[in-house]
């Protein structure tokens, strides 16, 4: 199960809902309303904090609105249902338990109000589409996850100890020849340029949630000899959580001699596979400076081990 990152009380957030991809709005008027709109990073409406319970409501979180000051509420006794409470958050109908999701829901989480045995909901196929159920039995509408504001990958920071390759299988990039029917010794350079696609992808394991295509530049491992290093050369602007595509130059020069009647053939290959490498991101807000971390595996298509086979073969 992947360990939720709680924000704290000062960093403002989004509740983006897994199966409406909506996320949670508070107006301030014509009267205090919730509701799900599109994302929109300019709409104070659509941000909230946390605020953490102590005591007999350590564990719980009260979820306070930006731009209306209110902290939500869910309840059963009385419509509406869902909605908004002054900020003192003096009712058990505000203090709420985030519950982690399993399998492909891990990076989710339920929001769930124990006192009224409630969940929020996030829907589109009925309305209010933003709502509360029993929180049993669970459903796929009452996952959320929080998207937080003009956050910047500052560094990547990768345990290359634990590096691993998954597969690897030759590759052959060129075939050369040096086929001398003179009967003097013959020589004569051989030069490869091959460019290969490769793939990167930084996925998150723990800490921090990052919206998926946010923008950053890293460089990226590879395996060279027999460990791994970062290839500082591929600098290259990545999208967080997508497959991103680059190039590879292969590039090597090298001499064949040929002696009289003789053909020498050059193989050049490389080792080419999918390599896992752990890091940790470092993060900071673009308004605030705060800093956070998160954990995440690197995966990539990756070559490595440019070699060169000669072969003689005698006229």
């Amino acid at each position: 199960m992947i360990d939720i990152y709680i924000p704290p009380n000062d960093l403002y957030f989004r509740l983006l809902g897994f199966v409406s991809q909506k996320v949670i709005y508070a107006y301030p008027f014509p009267r205090p309303d919730v509701g799900l709109s599109e994302v929109n990073d300019e709409s104070t409406q659509q941000y909230f904090s946390l605020i953490h319970g102590t005591g007999e409501r350590a564990g719980l979180y009260a979820i306070k609105s930006k731009a209306t000051g209110n902290v939500l509420f869910s309840r059963t006794h009385r419509d509406p249902y869902v909605g908004q409470d002054p900020e003192n958050a003096r009712y058990n109908d505000n203090w709420f338990k985030i519950e982690p999701g399993k399998d492909d829901l891990s990076k989710y989480f339920r929001l769930v109000v124990p006192s009224t045995g409630t969940a929020l909901v996030s829907r589109t196929n009925l309305e209010p589409y933003f709502w509360n159920s029993a929180q049993t039995p669970i459903r796929s509408d009452q996952y959320f996850i929080f998207l937080f504001k003009d956050m910047r990958i500052d560094k990547i920071e990768y345990d290359l100890k634990d590096g691993r390759i998954l597969s690897s299988t030759p590759n052959v990039l060129a075939t050369q020849t040096l086929a001398n029917t003179s009967s003097q010794t013959q020589e004569m350079s051989f030069n490869l340029s091959q460019t290969l696609t490769q793939t990167s992808t930084f996925a998150y394991t723990a800490g921090f949630t990052i919206a998926v295509g946010t923008a950053f530049k890293a460089g990226v491992p590879i395996f060279a000899e027999t460990e791994f290093k970062v290839d500082i050369s591929v600098d290259n602007q990545w999208n967080w959580g997508e497959e991103n595509t680059f190039s590879k130059t292969c590039t090597a020069t090298f001499s064949v001699r040929a002696g009289p009647g003789e053909t020498v053939k050059a193989v050049s290959t490389v080792d080419s596979g999918i390599i896992n490498v752990p890091f940790t991101a470092y993060l900071s807000s673009k308004s605030t400076g705060f800093e956070v971390t998160t954990e995440g595996i690197w995966r990539g298509v990756s070559s490595w081990d440019l070699r060169h086979t000669l072969t003689s073969v005698t006229a």
